[in-house]
């Protein structure tokens, strides 16, 4: 009766375990390649998005990202007036900012962020315009 006990409850032990190992990992492909969180750092985006709101960032609102971070899909590009999580190309930090300006053409364009408020934000006037695959999605509208 023990090893009928015993085996019962190593089943039920490795059934567990696989059942974390798949929620991590899918946790994980979810935050990598679907939506992310960010905070909002200082008062460049008042007021629409005060200093520390929490903003949801949907990845794939333009297409799928590789592991190295580059679109290996793309299935529609940004628009201005369009809320996005982007690196700066300066110093890779993501930044939330509003695209103001679309220059460059469908193969290659290159985007002008602003901050909704302009005199708080550091934006495209100080470190220039992202290219397509330094916009790391699209906020989620807050309601």
């Amino acid at each position: 009766m023990n090893d009928v006990a015993a085996r019962h409850r190593r089943k039920k032990r490795d059934g567990t375990a696989s059942t974390v190992i798949v929620v991590v990992l899918a946790a994980f492909a979810v935050r990598t390649f679907v939506l992310d969180a960010a905070v909002v750092e200082g008062k460049s985006m008042l007021p629409h998005y005060r200093n520390d709101s929490v903003v949801l960032i949907l990845k794939t609102a333009y297409g799928i990202r590789g592991v190295r971070g580059k679109y290996v899909v793309r299935w529609k590009l940004p628009e201005r007036g369009d809320v996005v999580a982007a690196l700066r190309p300066d110093s890779r930090k993501m930044v939330i900012k509003r695209i103001g300006e679309i220059r460059g053409g469908a193969d290659s364009p290159e985007y002008f962020l602003i901050g909704d408020n302009g005199i708080e934000s550091v934006d495209s006037r100080d470190f220039g315009p992202v290219p397509f695959d330094a916009v790391v999605g699209k906020v989620i509208p807050q309601r």
